[in-house]
């Protein structure tokens, strides 16, 4: 639009239906990159999902030792622990032997404890791997308490599970493979196996 001013010069001034209209032009641009960069933003989001989700399928196929069993649970055990139905088994090795006690204690900083025997099959699950050990004696989670045997857990001895042989004397039990379980001096120094829950993800 078009003024004159004091001097009688033509100006030229803007309209305000001009300067809302360019306002308008401008941020309709402006919305529109924003848009589009929303949306190239929510693709590469998307793409970075799927890769994640399929690297997470990758690793978790690596960790998981019941990969056959149902698809949407996945069960880990450290490494260098054996894996049986729900629990974790670390079977010491490289000659290191220790006291009952001791060797407890290593399986307390490892969030464990040593080995108790709840059914038939973990036993035979626990000597069939024992037989692949070099070592042949390991400490478990059985020791006498009182006049009575007692698991590290609490749980009372069964004899029907298992029996303890009378061959030696002691106040604490070992196992071998072939020679089943049997007391011996707590201060005597043995390989030992450590169990505990593995964990679900």
């Amino acid at each position: 639009m078009k003024t004159t001013d004091n001097s009688g010069k033509k100006r030229w001034r803007p309209s305000w239906k001009g300067v809302i209209i360019t306002l308008l032009v401008g941020s309709n641009i402006i919305l529109i990159r924003i848009i589009e960069a929303l949306f190239y933003k929510g693709q590469s989001l998307e793409n970075e999902i799927s890769r994640w989700k399929l690297s997470s399928a990758k690793t978790k196929k690596q960790l998981c030792v019941n990969i056959n069993e149902k698809p949407a649970e996945c069960t880990v055990c450290p490494g260098g622990w054996l894996w049986h139905r729900e629990n974790c088994y670390y079977f010491s090795s490289g000659g290191d032997r220790r006291t009952w006690k001791e060797s407890r204690e290593v399986c307390e900083v490892m969030g464990a404890d040593l080995l108790v025997i709840e059914d038939p099959q973990q036993g035979e699950f626990i000597n069939k791997s024992i037989k692949q050990q070099r070592d042949g004696k390991f400490w478990i989670g059985l020791y006498r308490d009182g006049d009575g045997w007692r698991w590290v857990d609490g749980h009372l001895y069964n004899p029907g599970l298992l029996q303890i042989s009378e061959e030696y004397s002691g106040d604490c039990v070992w196992q071998e493979a072939g020679s089943g379980y049997n007391k011996d001096d707590c201060l005597s120094k043995h390989s030992w196996i450590c169990q505990k829950r593995s964990l679900k993800i």
